[in-house]
């Protein structure tokens, strides 16, 4: 993926904040506002997701799905 190499764009890895979750903001920001833009919940769901993974591309799936979905909605799975 092309935007790994950018430097501008930092990992949690690189920049961890104390409460380990520095792209918390990110994800929940890609889903929301690909919600208020009309797309289907699943794709936000997604791109928020895919939003984790690259700040975390040491995590499983299944763990990301996990996270994300507690960040969006407390643990709520739809």
């Amino acid at each position: 993926m092309a935007g790994r190499d950018r430097p501008f764009l930092t990992r949690c890895a690189d920049a961890p904040t104390t409460a380990g979750h520095c792209c918390r903001p990110a994800v929940q920001r890609t889903y929301r506002e690909l919600c208020e833009r009309g797309q289907p919940e699943r794709f936000a769901f997604e791109a928020a997701v895919t939003v984790y993974l690259w700040h975390h591309p040491e995590v499983a799936a299944p763990q990301a799905l996990d996270t994300v979905s507690q960040w969006l909605w407390n643990g709520v799975s739809h």
